[in-house]
């Protein structure tokens, strides 16, 4: 009898203490999942493989170099003394065709294009046209003296500066490949680099300061070979858009004018060489297809 009540005792103590504590447990329990709680971050999906996009920016002209072949006729000596210079008494030199203090002004810029990739390489492909704006090229060429035969003997050359004068404006047509470095708490830095050809459509030339130098030359439409080396970052703004800061260094060739001046005499043409510039811009890709592997990167630490 006394063994039953001890054990009857017993485990009435266990069920107290049981019913005691676990009110408390399930109050703590609750009060640290509650306090503990933070919402999950929003994480944007993959934004497909393939893009459209448009940028625009500002183009920092580099001065190119320019050349004009200039011959002067030099008079020698009336050796007939009729106060006239004939065809033999002078000889013709260059005076050369470097154009000096070549300056080209800035201008803004526009592209519009489509591409593909894949995020998990890092690898993208594009292709691009653009368009630059026109920009104003002058520089200091050789000092024209004009023609003497037929004419008096000449005095003293003028004492011009002699600026010539042109401007210019250009389309691009590239092809890109970029190499994404990986995502840095939600940026993508990428360098990149491309080819492609750029059409130039150079405007009249005229001159200024030399009397002997008042027609103006033809201008002209050049295809030439461009490239382009690119870096910039990417940021993912939306499940499909993707905001883009780049910066270009692109070479775009040569140009030159036409021959014939608006007088119908034949001239050496104008060459514009080492067109080049710094380019900065900001555009806007919108991607589309499957997202499963596409802007997904390894975050970088």
């Amino acid at each position: 009898m006394t063994n039953v009540l001890k054990s009857g005792l017993a485990s009435a103590a266990v069920a107290l203490a049981a019913a005691l504590v676990t009110p408390a447990m399930a109050a703590d329990l609750g009060g640290s999942l509650k306090d503990t709680y933070q919402p999950l971050p929003r994480v944007h999906a993959g934004a497909g493989p393939c893009y459209i996009r448009g940028d625009v920016g500002g183009s920092v002209s580099r001065n190119p170099s320019m050349n004009w072949p200039v011959h002067n006729e030099v008079f020698e000596d009336d050796w007939n003394r009729n106060g006239i210079v004939d065809y033999d008494e002078v000889w013709y030199r260059s005076a050369g065709s470097e154009v000096q203090e070549v300056s080209m002004d800035n201008t803004w810029l526009a592209e519009v294009g489509a591409g593909c990739g894949s995020g998990s390489r890092g690898l993208r492909g594009e292709v691009m046209f653009g368009f630059r704006g026109d920009r104003d090229v002058w520089g200091v060429p050789p000092i024209y003296t004009g023609t003497i035969v037929g004419g008096p003997p000449p005095g003293t050359p003028p004492d011009v500066d002699d600026p010539i004068h042109t401007s210019i404006k250009s389309y691009t047509l590239m092809v890109n490949a970029y190499y994404d470095l990986g995502q840095f708490r939600g940026f993508v830095p990428y360098v990149g680099a491309g080819v492609g050809a750029a059409y130039h459509m150079v405007d009249e030339v005229y001159f200024t300061e030399n009397p002997y130098l008042t027609n103006r030359i033809e201008g002209d439409k050049t295809l030439s070979f461009a490239w382009s080396l690119m870096a910039g970052v990417a940021y993912q703004v939306s499940d499909r858009a993707i905001l883009d800061f780049g910066y270009k260094y692109i070479d775009m060739g040569s140009a030159h004018s036409g021959r014939v001046d608006n007088a119908g005499y034949l001239n050496p043409q104008v060459d514009i060489d080492d067109i080049a510039a710094h380019e900065f811009k900001i555009g806007l890709r919108y991607h589309f297809g499957s997202s499963s592997n596409c802007c997904e990167y390894a975050s970088l630490k």
